[in-house]
């Protein structure tokens, strides 16, 4: 056979090779904003995850980290996923975590996923009980608003504190954000209500003494 007629079959023995792997693999890729202070987040880590059919455990498959602008890109072999997982760190930052369906991916297509990171801040409340008479002093805060779906977090809504109260808490929230509360003190006029303004990395201190 003359090379004139072996070279189309060459070419679409490349062009089915190169198809056949493409429907082998996901692209995952994307890009991770700052939402606190804007612009694209470098230096954040992205792990991948994949969970067999039937599994309810992660299996690690790569971790990478976001370019100047931002940008991540994975490569995965196609296999009988449930799921996938991405998990996004970096210090300072709110953990994002995301399941992505094996029904909502694709082998033709890029699968594009963009993520938006939010700066930690936290507030640190200082109560102190300092003329205790017994162990019915009461003292009531009322926390109704600020972050409340992170470990870190305090919930919105009452927190009681009973008698010789010294005690110190963290309560984090986004950056550039405020938290306000309400408080009480039974048996007097000591209540009110305020809010502190969370600066991000950083720490806002606010005391009850009473």
């Amino acid at each position: 056979m003359s090379m004139k007629n072996l070279l189309p079959i060459l070419l679409l023995i490349i062009f089915i090779s190169s198809c056949k792997k493409d429907e082998l693999s996901f692209t995952i890729k994307g890009q991770v904003s700052d939402l606190t202070l804007s612009g694209n987040l470098s230096g954040a880590t992205v792990k991948l995850y994949s969970f067999p059919l039937g599994s309810t455990l992660g299996v690690f498959e790569n971790s990478v980290s976001t370019d100047a602008q931002g940008n991540y890109s994975f490569e995965l072999e196609h296999d009988k996923y449930e799921k996938i997982q991405l998990v996004l760190e970096k210090g300072d930052y709110f953990e994002i975590i995301d399941d992505i369906s094996f029904s909502n991916l694709s082998t033709t297509d890029d699968n594009v996923l963009n993520y938006g990171m939010e700066a930690k801040a936290w507030t640190k409340f200082i109560i102190k009980n300092q003329q205790p008479t017994s162990a019915q002093d009461e003292f009531k805060l009322f926390k109704n608003s600020g972050k409340i779906d992170c470990a870190e977090c305090c919930n919105n809504g009452y927190t009681y504190y009973y008698g010789a109260v010294d005690t110190v808490v963290y309560c984090a929230n986004g950056g550039n954000r405020y938290m306000s509360f309400f408080y009480w003190v039974n048996g007097n006029e000591d209540n009110g209500n305020d809010s502190v303004y969370n600066t991000p990395f950083d720490t806002t201190s606010y005391e009850f003494y009473y």
